[in-house]
């Protein structure tokens, strides 16, 4: 419009006024940019926290795990969790690990009581086992001290006699000295022990009769572990003695081709653990009589009193190992011990 049609019109002068845009582009572009680092930041913070958070979830939980798949795999009930230091943070974990000690130590007494029940209940069925491996030795002194009444006896006769009561008197004196080893609760000393001079001196101990030699394998560097040196060592006597017999029935004559390694002693370590394995090349252990070898008084030697393994379990299982043994027919027997390398609980 002209000036003068804006005058009739009655509207008056008219301004226009022009702004940029680019400072307020400016502005939001710098608010985008600090909205978009700010928010980079929180993710990364967020990241960095769950992180975290399932670290301290997680760790515990694998160690839990670690620990519950070595006992379903071993079946050894004094595995523990060791709860401490900064990964043990969350309570809920570290709840979780004290109950399943408390379990493990539970399980554990709970067997040493069953165990200790069922050696006075073998005792108790046993008791005429017990009386029938005494008469016949006192039948025997009795017989011998009536050759030795006869005025007329010569003394090659008096000789025997004298050595027949000797014998039973020993017999009797091994019984008596077994079934208290076997019924009363054994006490412990422990002390820090090598191992392998456990195991050179039981073989020593062992090879004080003739028999096939036993050849040891020792590992090289064992740990030192914290145990009963004298009671392990009267086990493994026992176990020695008994694979040296078994040997003996199956294997050639001395100086034969295989008679000096028909008997191997041999350890090593795993973890937290000394084993010790005494092996045979004996005719093995039928399979039906493999489930009964640790019964009190089972045994298939003659003159056997059957109670060798049950006591050697009992000290091996009292110092916080496992004893196992396997057999095949004709492949003569393996029996191994696993020892913890520090003490076990009390």
């Amino acid at each position: 419009l002209s000036s003068s049609d804006a005058l009739d019109a009655g509207t008056g002068p008219v301004a226009l006024v022009l702004r940029s845009r680019a400072e307020q582009l400016a502005l939001l572009r710098t608010i985008n940019t600090e909205l978009a680092g700010t928010a980079l930041l929180a993710v990364l913070a967020a990241t960095l926290l769950s992180f975290g958070v399932a670290r301290t979830i997680t760790r515990p939980l694998a160690a839990i795990t670690d620990v519950m798949r070595e006992v379903s795999t071993t079946g050894d009930l004094t595995r523990k969790i060791a709860v401490g230091g900064r990964r043990w943070a969350d309570e809920d974990a570290q709840l979780l690990a004290t109950t399943f000690n408390t379990l493990t130590d539970s399980i554990a007494r709970f067997q040493r009581e069953v165990s200790q029940k069922e050696r006075l209940s073998a005792l108790g069925r046993l008791s005429t086992v017990i009386a029938h491996e005494i008469r016949n030795p006192l039948m025997i002194i009795k017989t011998a001290l009536h050759t030795l009444r006869q005025p007329g006896a010569e003394t090659a006769r008096r000789g025997e006699a004298v050595a027949d009561i000797d014998d039973e008197v020993a017999r009797l004196n091994r019984v008596v000295n077994e079934v208290l080893d076997f019924a009363r609760p054994i006490r412990f000393e422990r002390m820090p022990a090598d191992i392998n001079l456990v195991c050179r001196e039981s073989a020593a101990a062992a090879q004080a009769a003739p028999g096939p030699a036993v050849h040891l394998d020792l590992a090289a560097s064992l740990p030192m572990v914290t145990t009963d040196a004298e009671r392990l060592r009267v086990a493994l006597v026992n176990l020695i003695v008994n694979a040296r017999q078994a040997a003996e029935a199956h294997t050639p004559a001395a100086g034969a081709v295989g008679y000096d390694a028909a008997v191997v002693v041999s350890t090593y370590a795993t973890d937290d653990r000394v084993a010790i394995v005494v092996a045979d090349r004996g005719a093995g252990i039928a399979p039906a009589d493999l489930p009964r070898v640790f019964d009190p008084y089972f045994t298939t030697k003659r003159g056997g009193t059957g109670l060798g393994l049950p006591i050697a379990r009992n000290i091996v299982e009292g110092l916080g190992g496992v004893l196992s043994i396997t057999s095949p027919p004709g492949r003569g027997t393996e029996i191994r011990i696993e020892l913890p390398v520090g003490a076990p609980p009390s």
